[in-house]
């Protein structure tokens, strides 16, 4: 046996503890019976203290707006239950958002200072990624009344929702 064991320990006395925070506001057009959402627009408003580059901090919250669409909307990772292998190993298959399938994207930031961040500025790395699946399911919600607590809501999901909630009425061809 090669291995060793390695061990650290440190300990951080912060002072005070500054949070980002952000929000998110979607209005969608839901088709029904076919389970299609269509997000008419998304805004998200982050304050992230003093921004430096207000193209790079744009640009990072529209990669997390996207990432979090997917992960809502269409990432839908299948793995056969009796072998464990994945079925859709592939951009074919897994369903990424692409540029054709995602929104205008609005953006805007809240700069309140924050006197022990560098700059002033606080967090913009993880916080876009949170908020747009969210608001994109309470837009579902607010439009169909159907709450959604799955992620993510694919076409499928949708309607066996809608169907169960009697918003959809199958009909029997005799």
């Amino acid at each position: 046996d090669k291995s060793v064991h390695i061990a650290a320990e440190c300990t951080n006395h912060c002072k005070s503890n500054t949070f980002s925070s952000g929000v998110c506001y979607a209005e969608v057009e839901v088709d029904m019976p076919l389970g299609l959402v269509e997000i008419l627009r998304i805004v998200e408003v982050h304050d992230s203290g003093i921004i430096i580059n207000h193209d790079t901090a744009k640009g990072q919250v529209h990669g997390g707006m996207v990432q979090s669409l997917g992960f809502g909307l269409s990432e839908d990772l299948l793995v056969d239950p009796k072998t464990g292998k994945v079925l859709n190993a592939n951009l074919l298959d897994f369903k990424i958002p692409t540029a054709m399938d995602v929104p205008d994207l609005e953006v805007d930031f809240v700069e309140l200072e924050d006197p022990t961040g560098p700059y002033g500025n606080k967090s913009l790395g993880e916080p876009p990624v949170i908020a747009a699946a969210p608001a994109v399911r309470n837009a579902i919600l607010q439009a169909t009344g159907v709450a959604m607590n799955v992620a993510p809501m694919t076409s499928q999901r949708l309607t066996d929702a809608f169907r169960e909630a009697g918003l959809i009425k199958t009909i029997s061809v005799d």
